[in-house]
């Protein structure tokens, strides 16, 4: 996985494919550089560790705001529009 977090690797995909398939195969736009790029400090796949995007949303979003919901339509509602509730949340 870090072989792949790297300014070579994203050097080798802006050379090797097209726009359209920068975005959307790597969510990459290839003709920007940006502005940090040449500054030896700042390289972004080193400032975040790996996946930090996936854990933020998994941890704040599904474990605790689905948890929070869930419990509070359940104290709110009978057992019975609770669950009707919830199946058409899960439903969309």
């Amino acid at each position: 996985m870090y072989g792949q977090c790297s300014h070579n690797h994203t050097k080798v995909l802006v050379k090797e494919f097209e726009l359209g398939v920068l975005w959307d195969e790597y969510g990459l736009v290839g003709d920007i550089v940006p502005f940090t790029n040449y500054f030896p400090h700042a390289d972004i796949h080193k400032l975040l560790s790996p996946e930090i995007l996936h854990q933020l949303i998994k941890g704040a979003f599904k474990d605790h705001l689905v948890q929070w919901v869930h419990d509070y339509i359940e104290a709110q509602y009978t057992e019975a529009n609770a669950n009707r509730i919830l199946d058409n949340i899960d439903h969309r």
